[in-house]
């Protein structure tokens, strides 16, 4: 068995034990599923990029575990908030569905009304997996919903271009960066897709990837005092529990974690609201080289 496949084992029996555990302590307490999601605005600076390209902005939306919890009219209210943005490109970053396989098509078709001015993208997560990795794909191609699964889109503006890739997912399935990235220009700003951001730390030093959208972590759902995540399902213990990071020495990869939309096991967020994310792209100075991200705080709340 792979080191990999005993983390899988490892980390799902002991983040299900921890999050009951922690569910059993505050089912009766007063703490609610917070009802309205919160906007966060995140500039990211990228070299490279074209003037036509410097201020297009990106709606991120993941984690949505569609179910009894996050049911139509919460999920309604989190597209009409993404549509208000008028965002130039909307990607959805998978888990779009908790407890069913009933809710899959709903939850997409839901989803397809995301409107962007040059559209909508999508990864698979991992409970994609758990409840139909083929029906969630079905469903993608019936309400057309373009599905990168290591692959690419290139997305052009005023005659300059961007390319964003989809990687498959990192636990379930068998990602591939450079599959995703095959046949894309070198010298264009790369994005890529990647549920969980885990993955990000395995990308080859020499393959170019500018930027990786993620989600998977919800924020670890529960905050502590000082924005601690005691229960986070990632290999890299704080890392990835939201915002921006910068990694990679060779090719440096700055790598977005979003706290996404809906919950597991527990229907509580504590300090750690449901995120809606507007990347807005700027060109980084030429002349800068020691780049470190902004800390990104709550925002807006809708």
């Amino acid at each position: 068995m792979s080191s990999k496949d005993n983390f899988k084992i490892m980390n799902s029996s002991l983040i299900d034990s921890a999050m009951l555990l922690v569910g059993r302590v505050m089912e009766k307490s007063a703490l609610k599923m917070p009802r309205s999601p919160r906007v966060e605005r995140v500039s990211v600076e990228i070299a490279g990029l074209a003037e036509a390209f410097d201020g297009f902005t990106i709606c991120q939306i993941t984690d949505v575990h569609y179910g009894r919890v996050i049911g139509s009219n919460f999920l309604h209210k989190v597209i009409e908030t993404a549509n208000a943005l008028s965002p130039d490109l909307t990607v959805l970053t998978g888990d779009y569905i908790d407890e069913g396989s009933s809710y899959i098509e709903p939850a997409i078709e839901a989803l397809s009304k995301l409107k962007a001015r040059h559209g909508l993208l999508s990864v698979l997560g991992n409970h994609d997996h758990f409840y139909s990795k083929e029906r969630t794909t079905d469903m993608l191609a019936k309400y057309k919903v373009p599905l990168l699964d290591n692959s690419h889109a290139i997305i052009e503006h005023s005659g300059r271009a961007i390319c964003v890739a989809g990687a498959a997912d990192y636990l379930y399935d068998c990602p591939d960066a450079a599959a995703a990235f095959a046949g894309a220009d070198q010298d264009v700003p790369r994005i890529l897709l990647s549920h969980n951001p885990d993955f990000a730390e395995t990308l080859d030093q020499n393959l170019k990837v500018d930027l990786v959208l993620s989600g998977h972590t919800h924020g670890g759902q529960i905050r502590l005092p000082f924005s601690y995540a005691p229960l986070l399902p990632s290999r890299f213990g704080q890392k990835y529990s939201g915002g921006l990071v910068n990694i990679r020495d060779e090719h440096p990869t700055q790598v977005y974690v979003s706290r996404g939309i809906g919950v597991c096991f527990i229907p509580i967020r504590l300090n750690c609201p449901p995120e809606i994310t507007l990347l807005t792209l700027r060109a980084a100075p030429e002349e800068k080289s020691d780049w470190a991200p902004r800390i990104v705080k709550f925002t807006e709340a809708v």
